[in-house]
């Protein structure tokens, strides 16, 4: 099964494509020397397994090691997904943890993590963490719109996500999902 091919699913479908596309991605980086699965991915080791039992079946993984430590940023978006997402499933705690490492990357989310399209993202989103998905009212791309709840959750009024001075695309920070 190809990524593309992941809108055709619904549920637990989906949920299996996604998974393979966001691992996929992640083994795609180690080998190319970009760090470490475990780091890569914000799991750890017994975490990754255990995704990997539930959704890729089969898959052997290669050697794992201990992430490093967490930067606060990461634990403060993986804290804001479980918390505001409504979930508290293994699903979800594997998800937040990717889901805040990748947010980290220079890159649209959904393509940080290997997703097809934006839209894919944001279905992930609400099948995982519904009210978090029903708050995101304006639309706001993903990234920018973590970084702007826990901007708000502390007080502030202006609000940038990590890279988003720097990004070519920042005009369509709002708007609709296309696939």
């Amino acid at each position: 099964m190809n990524q593309w091919s992941a809108d055709l699913f619904t549920g637990a479908a989906a949920d299996r494509a996604d998974m393979a596309a966001i691992l996929a991605h992640a083994l795609r980086e180690q080998a190319a020397g970009r760090g470490e699965l475990c780091d890569l991915l914000g799991l750890e080791p017994a975490a990754l397994e255990a995704l990997v039992a539930r959704w890729c079946p089969g898959l052997t993984l290669p050697a794992l090691s201990q992430p490093g430590p967490l930067p606060l940023e990461q634990s403060d978006l993986a804290t804001l997904l479980l918390w505001r997402g409504g979930r508290t499933s293994d699903e979800a705690r594997w998800l937040a943890a990717i889901l805040a490492r990748r947010a980290l990357e220079a890159s649209h989310l959904w393509e940080d993590l290997g997703l097809p399209s934006r839209g894919h993202l944001g279905r992930l989103i609400e099948r995982h963490f519904p009210r978090l998905h029903a708050a995101n009212t304006r639309n706001m791309r993903w990234k920018r719109f973590f970084y702007r709840q826990i901007c708000t959750d502390h007080g502030g009024t202006m609000c940038l996500a990590p890279n988003c001075e720097a990004c070519a695309e920042q005009p369509l920070c709002f708007g609709p999902d296309a696939d």
